[in-house]
C-alpha cells in the first residue's frame, strides 16, 4: 500500500514538524485514502488495505442472493 508524507513545515505543541501520513487505497488507479483492512499475510508483513468504496465492494462480492 503506498504511503503518503506530507511535511507541512509547521511546529506542533510538542515542538516538532507536523506530519501528515496517510496510506492510500490498494486498489488500482484508485487515490482515495485507505480505511479498511480486507486481508493480511502476517509471515510477510503485508495486508491489503482499502477505501471504504472498494471494501464495500469486496464485501458484496461474498453475499450471496438466491
Amino acid at each position: 500500500m503506498p504511503r503518503v508524507v506530507i511535511k507541512t513545515g509547521h511546529i506542533g505543541p510538542d515542538g516538532k514538524e507536523v506530519i501528515l501520513q496517510e496510506y492510500l487505497c490498494d486498489w488500482p488507479d484508485c487515490g482515495s485514502v485507505a480505511e479498511h483492512v480486507v486481508g493480511a499475510v502476517i509471515e510477510l508483513g503485508a495486508a491489503m488495505i482499502l477505501c471504504r468504496d472498494h471494501a464495500a465492494e469486496i464485501g458484496q462480492r461474498g453475499q450471496h442472493h438466491d
